[in-house]
């Protein structure tokens, strides 16, 4: 066992970073805090709290720990910085809304250090994009990375700059940002598992479910073992994209796997895991169901106020058939690119418009979602007879 309090952060940083979050969290319990000044307090506090919110899985102990954590310290950097990760947190466990307001006030302060700066920047940046307020996500993720601290927060930021491109048309520009994260974590994981990641979703948006699939089996295989919530989403898309390649046994399997390793550290991604129940039912030929799962995604996405992934959720409900999807893009006012394609393509599909339905298709394939454009036009085919 390492003696110094450097030779344990650092022991606990390699255990973490490998797996090992119980064996790192052994190490760093046997620190005792009364004996720490307030910089080496945090020292060993942030990365324990870290542990425990993701590695060990225990959502509710971190944030318990953090915030007598917040208790004391004294000075104002410090407690901007355990603000930033407790924002991080309230992020992850599904309430980008008070994550936002967490990360306003750091990012509002004069005492927030780069850290603070870098993680209340990268969450405000991913929480803005799902809620769908998109005119500060890159200048968020830039703020992000100035702030020198950038490791795994580049993709947390990037996803919020490819997710406010997708939902704004701009899939090329989404697509070529998410294969620049992949080349600059060169390899190195997480962070290269996490770029493709990134780059399969924008497929997923496009439609090719096949390229997908093989970024995001490679993903996931590197990221189960991390304990990061990037790990259930990762099963998540797979299951998503298995399912609409028609891989029925395939995204079963996998749809159990992101069911199992699901919790509140990962809540703020429960729209994408209702959206691989429904693409999951609908290869299974079941409608309803797949409706039913595609429309719960939706509400999960609008109950924890992401707008941006409820229209996403109800775009999905219109290509399964689902034709009360109008009704719930109209009350959510949308007004983003592709918001306004779902709402004109939702309204054509429950009015049995067979002309709406082709220039809807035709719309979705000019920003290149293909996936749609192919779903509008089977039901223009269908509605004419």
């Amino acid at each position: 066992m390492p003696d110094s309090l450097e030779d344990k952060l650092a022991t606990a940083q390699d255990l973490a970073w490998q797996g090992q979050g119980r064996a790192a969290a052994e190490v760093l319990a046997g620190v005792d805090p009364e004996s720490l000044t307030e910089a080496e307090l945090m020292a060993w506090a942030l990365p324990r709290a870290a542990n425990q919110f993701w590695m060990l899985n225990e959502p509710e102990r971190a944030t318990a720990f953090l915030k007598t954590t917040r208790g004391r310290v004294s000075s104002g950097p410090a407690v901007a910085t355990v603000d930033a990760l407790l924002g991080t947190f309230a992020m992850n466990a599904g309430s980008p809304q008070r994550a936002m307001g967490i990360a306003r006030e750091v990012l509002d302060s004069a005492d927030a250090d780069a850290q603070a700066v870098g993680w209340a920047a990268a969450a405000a940046a991913l929480c803005n994009a799902r809620m769908g307020a998109f005119a500060d996500v890159d200048a968020l993720a830039d703020r992000a990375i100035a702030a020198g601290h950038p490791g795994l927060l580049r993709f947390t930021s990037g996803f919020g700059q490819t997710t406010a491109l997708v939902m704004s048309g701009e899939l090329d520009r989404a697509q070529a940002l998410a294969d620049e994260l992949v080349d600059a974590a060169r390899g190195a994981q997480p962070g290269h598992a996490i770029g493709r990641l990134l780059v399969a979703d924008v497929l997923i948006a496009r439609g090719d479910a096949a390229a997908a699939v093989a970024l995001l089996e490679e993903a996931a295989t590197a990221l189960a073992p991390t304990g990061y919530s990037w790990g259930p989403l990762a099963w998540m898309l797979l299951a998503q994209a298995l399912a609409q390649a028609g891989r029925l046994s395939d995204a079963g399997r996998m749809l159990a796997r992101a069911e199992s390793k699901h919790g509140l550290k990962s809540m703020l991604f429960a729209p994408e895991l209702g959206l691989a129940k429904a693409w999951t039912a609908a290869a299974r030929m079941d409608g309803p169901g797949a409706i039913s799962a595609a429309r719960d995604a939706a509400k999960a996405a609008e109950r924890g106020g992401q707008s941006a992934v409820a229209v996403r959720a109800l775009l999905d409900a219109v290509r399964l058939g689902d034709l009360r999807a109008a009704e719930f893009l109209e009350r959510l006012g949308d007004d983003s690119a592709v918001g306004r394609l779902a709402l004109t393509y939702a309204r054509a599909f429950t009015a049995g418009d067979a002309d709406g339905l082709d220039a809807a298709s035709a719309a979705f394939a000019g920003i290149g979602m293909k996936g749609v454009a192919a779903d509008a036009a089977r039901q223009a085919a269908e509605a004419r007879g």
